[in-house]
């Protein structure tokens, strides 16, 4: 059966069609009770009568507008009633909820009724959403994400349907003017409430829809459909270039972090992507332009440095390789650890010293979080006499003839700051033998038994 016989508008779009799920499949709507959200609940009630499937209305009263909102309220439950569908209502303080979490009643509403829906979607089994955002609000959105500063993401706007809850959230009317879904309402004679909050231009949005928008359309008529339109030519390229994007994580991830070589011959726009990706992964953050453009300068950079990120995490460039690290109040204390055959774990770095007698080194891998060495040592003596211990100030190793101050040393083998102190070094009585990812002292005997020596770096996230 056509749309035309069920007398709905050209431009509307079922969430299931929307969500490529069978027709009879469930959906809840959120409600306001104002001319969208009532266009919508006629639509719906239409399609929901010739296909068969299970409609549920949803409704939250914010407490913020007093007995206009609880006006809304119970106008929403009285039309429910008419269609003869089930309506939920929650009541929520947005005010005090607001106060306590330290945000701003808007964004405070939004979390409040959408986590009302994934609530009721889960709990009943629901796998569709549908809300009544159309094209006015489609270019709102783009207007003001363009003004505020924002990728090609942000250019493409509220997408028909996501991911949402158990199922997808979708945006039957997002091809709809709002002036369309009014002589919707008028032509099918449909009631319904005005909130007056609208009209406060105090808002940003607000005032793009009350004074910006109807100028574009003067200008240019239909000036909301075209954006909406051109806002999902741009989604379609932000998909395909997303895609790219997780190629290059996927090209770039190493055993320890991201291969800076394969990030640098990337282009700059999906290095950036994939870098956003990366933190997003691996903090739960959204890097913002200034995160991006500081993990950019890690690429180019040819020696150890970092990168302040969200949420006290931390970006390291070290032995080639990009890592993620958590900021925390420890400090590594001086240690002195006996020398052993098997593992030692040093705390709190959580490096980690392996040694195996007779072990021949076969194969190296992993270079950039581990030091390999070889020794030729008579057993009674290393055993005896070496140990492990972090550095001291004026710590120095002879190499090629030459006492060479270690700081020097680690800066020169490029060791990360936040690694020289907490690096274990082999030292006898004489000072420092070994110095992992540096070099071994000059004039060791190379006779006797053979020692494998490694000295593991921690390749997960870490609190430093």
């Amino acid at each position: 059966m056509t749309k035309e016989s069920f007398r709905l508008p050209s431009a509307f779009c079922a969430p299931a069609e929307l969500a490529h799920l069978p027709p009879d499949t469930p959906v809840l709507l959120a409600l306001s009770g104002g001319a969208d959200s009532r266009a919508l609940l006629h639509m719906l009630a239409t399609l929901s009568r010739e296909q068969g499937f299970p409609l549920t209305v949803a409704h939250v009263d914010h407490g913020i507008r007093g007995e206009e909102a609880r006006r809304d309220r119970d106008f929403c439950v009285s039309l429910a009633a008419r269609y003869g569908f089930e309506i939920c209502v929650l009541e929520a303080d947005v005010p005090a909820l607001a106060r306590a979490g330290g945000r701003g009643l808007e964004e405070e509403a939004r979390a409040v009724r959408y986590e009302y829906f994934d609530r009721l979607m889960r709990e009943r089994r629901i796998p569709l959403l549908a809300t009544a955002h159309h094209a006015d609000d489609q270019a709102e959105t783009v207007l003001f994400r363009l003004c505020r500063g924002t990728g090609l993401g942000g250019l493409a706007g509220i997408a028909p349907v996501r991911e949402f809850s158990c199922g997808s959230l979708t945006r039957p009317l997002l091809r709809m003017s709002r002036k369309e879904i009014l002589d919707f309402c008028t032509a099918n004679g449909l009631d319904y409430v005005t909130d007056s909050t609208n009209a406060d231009t105090a808002y940003a949005r607000n005032r793009i829809r009350a004074d910006v928008l109807p100028v574009l359309d003067a200008l240019y008529p239909g000036a909301a459909k075209r954006i909406t339109a051109t806002a999902d030519l741009l989604r379609e390229d932000e998909k395909l270039l997303s895609s790219l994007a997780e190629q290059l994580l996927r090209d770039s991830t190493a055993e320890a972090g991201l291969d800076v070589a394969v990030l640098r011959n990337a282009s700059v726009s999906l290095c950036k992507r994939a870098l956003a990706k990366w933190v997003k992964q691996g903090t739960g953050c959204e890097a913002e332009r200034v995160h991006l453009e500081a993990l950019m300068l890690l690429l180019a950079a040819e020696t150890s440095c970092e990168a302040a990120l969200p949420g006290d995490w931390v970006a390291v460039r070290e032995f080639g390789l990009l890592r993620l690290y958590q900021k925390g109040k420890s400090e590594t204390a001086p240690f002195c650890l006996p020398f052993r055959c098997g593992e030692t774990l040093v705390l709190p770095s959580g490096i980690r010293v392996c040694t195996e007698k007779n072990g021949k080194l076969t194969k190296v891998n992993n270079l950039s979080t581990h030091s390999y060495l070889n020794l030729n040592a008579v057993s009674d003596i290393i055993e005896k006499e070496f140990f492990w211990r972090s550095r001291k100030d004026g710590d120095v190793l002879l190499m090629r003839g030459m006492h060479r101050r270690l700081r020097r040393l680690y800066r020169e083998a490029g060791i990360p700051p936040r690694w020289r102190d907490a690096m274990p070094l082999l030292c006898d009585r004489e000072g420092i033998v070994w110095a992992p990812f540096v070099g071994l002292r000059d004039g060791l005997p190379c006779a006797g038994e053979t020692y494998l020596l490694r000295v593991e770096l921690p390749t997960e996230p870490q609190k430093v």
